[in-house]
C-alpha cells in the first residue's frame, strides 16, 4: 500500500497536488481513495477505474471518469486478487461497523499491523456520506461557508471500498480512526465518503487481499499413520478457530506465542509435529492451540495440562531435548478483562455484561494481533529441564489463560 501526501498535512500546503492520477492508470487492479484537486470532489478508484464524485450546481452528486486530474492526498494499492470472507451481526454507527470489521479481519488470521485496502458489498439500511467541495473563491464551484454537501442514502446497493491502518492516523485515515472508507452505488452513479452508517450485515461479504499476511505456521506431518515424514501443510489463524469452536483473546495469545519459540529459538520453519511435546494451563484456548500446532497428545504422553503453570507455554523438542518456556509479559492482558472473567466463572455476570466482556476481549485479540511478538512475549531457555509425565488431570472448563 502506497500513498502520496499525507490527509493531516495538505490543508497546511494550500491543498497543492502530490500526485496526477493518470501516473497510476497502467495498475489495472488499482484501489485508491483521496479527495480531487483543491477538494473539488471525492475520488474512488476500484478495479482500475477512477469513479470521482463531484457536487452540481444544485447540490446533486455526479460521477466524472477521468485520469487526468491531480490529488493533494491519495492511499493505493494494486490488488490482483481478493479473497471473500463473511460479514454477519447489526450496527447503529461508523463505529460500530469498524468494530465488525476488526472483528472480521481478526477471525480472517489478518496481520493487523500492516495496512490493507478491503470492500464490503451489500445493501446498506442507512447511510450518510459527504463529497468535498472547494475551500477558495477561485476555484470553480466555491460556495462561502461550505467545505462540503451531505447526502443521505436509505436501502441503497453497492459497495464500501476502504483503506485499514493502525499507523496511518493523519496520513491514510483519520486522526480518530484506523479507517477510511468510500461508498459506491451499485449502478455507479454516486461515489462519496462514508459518514455515518446504520445496516443489518447479514449475508454481507468483505474482499480482502489474497496475497496480504497472516498469522500462519508451516507444519509437516507423515503421509499416514505409519508412514514417512514429510507431508506439508501451512496452518492459519482461521483453521485454529474452527478446530477451537470460535475466535477468543485466549486463542489468539496462544496461538500468536508460539511463533516466539519456533522461528528464532528452535530454528524451524517447519513445526515437526511428530517430535514435540508440550504443557500449557487447563485454558482450553492454550490447549487447543498446543495440540493443534504441536501435534502433543494427552494419551499419547506428549502434552500435559497443569493447573498452575509456569508461563504460558513450556516446550520441548524430544530429538535434542531442546527446551524453552514462553510468558506473556507482565500488564498485557487488561486487568478489567481478569476481573470480569473471574465473575463470570461465578455467574455473577448479567447478559449485558457478558457483551462487555466480549467486547474488551475482541478488542485485546485485536490489539494482541496488531503488537509484535516481541513486544507482547518473552522466552526462556531450560538447559537442565527434564520431561516428567504427570497423573493425568480433569479440570474445569474456564476462559482464562493466566
Amino acid at each position: 500500500m502506497k500513498h502520496a501526501g499525507a490527509m493531516s498535512e495538505m490543508g497546511k500546503s494550500g491543498f497543492a497536488p502530490t500526485i496526477s492520477l493518470d501516473s497510476l492508470e497502467k495498475y489495472k487492479g488499482l484501489v485508491a481513495l483521496g479527495p480531487m484537486g483543491k477538494m473539488e470532489g471525492e475520488i474512488t478508484i476500484v478495479d482500475g477505474i477512477p469513479y470521482v464524485g463531484i457536487v452540481k450546481e444544485d447540490e446533486s452528486g455526479i460521477i466524472q471518469k477521468d485520469w487526468r486530474i491531480q490529488a493533494p492526498f491519495l492511499v493505493y494499492a494494486d490488488i490482483q486478487e481478493w479473497e471473500e470472507i463473511s460479514l454477519s451481526g447489526k450496527v447503529s454507527t461508523i463505529q460500530e461497523l469498524e468494530s465488525v470489521l476488526e472483528a472480521s479481519f481478526v477471525s480472517a488470521g489478518m496481520d493487523l499491523s500492516q495496512p490493507f485496502p478491503f470492500r464490503v458489498f451489500g445493501k446498506f439500511d442507512q447511510m450518510v456520506t459527504h463529497i468535498v467541495t472547494p475551500r477558495s473563491q477561485e476555484i470553480p464551484g466555491y460556495k462561502e461557508g461550505r467545505n462540503q454537501v451531505n447526502y443521505t442514502h436509505s436501502e441503497e446497493n453497492g459497495e464500501l471500498i476502504g483503506f485499514y491502518s493502525r499507523e496511518g492516523k493523519g496520513i491514510y485515515t483519520h486522526q480518530n480512526s484506523f479507517f477510511h472508507i468510500h461508498f459506491l452505488n451499485d449502478d455507479k452513479s454516486f461515489a462519496g465518503h462514508l459518514d455515518n452508517f446504520e445496516s443489518n450485515l447479514e449475508g454481507f461479504k468483505i474482499w480482502i487481499p489474497k496475497s496480504h499476511p497472516k498469522l500462519s505456521f508451516r507444519v509437516v506431518d507423515t503421509d499416514f499413520s505409519k508412514g514417512r515424514l514429510g507431508f506439508q501443510q501451512e496452518i492459519f489463524l482461521d483453521d485454529l478457530v474452527k478446530f477451537h469452536g470460535h475466535l477468543c483473546d485466549g486463542l489468539v495469545v496462544g496461538t500468536k506465542a508460539l511463533i516466539i519459540p519456533f522461528q528464532p529459538f528452535f530454528g524451524a520453519a517447519e513445526i515437526d509435529r511428530t517430535d514435540y511435546r508440550i504443557i500449557s494451563g487447563a485454558s482450553p484456548c492454550l490447549t487447543d492451540a498446543a495440540s493443534y500446532l504441536t501435534g502433543g497428545r494427552l494419551q499419547f504422553g506428549t502434552q500435559q495440562v497443569i493447573s498452575k503453570p509456569t508461563g504460558l507455554f513450556l516446550i520441548e523438542r524430544i530429538s535434542d531435548g531442546k527446551s524453552v518456556q514462553v510468558n506473556l509479559n507482565a500488564g498485557i492482558k487488561p486487568q478489567e478483562i481478569i476481573s470480569l472473567t473471574a465473575l463470570a466463572e461465578q455467574g455473577k455476570l448479567s447478559p449485558c455484561e457478558m457483551d462487555h466482556l466480549k467486547s474488551l476481549e475482541d478488542q485485546f485479540s485485536i490489539q494482541v494481533l496488531a503488537t509484535a511478538s516481541a513486544e507482547l512475549y518473552n522466552l526462556v531457555v531450560l538447559d537442565q529441564f527434564k520431561w516428567v509425565q504427570a497423573p493425568f488431570e480433569t479440570f474445569k472448563k474456564n476462559g482464562c489463560f493466566e
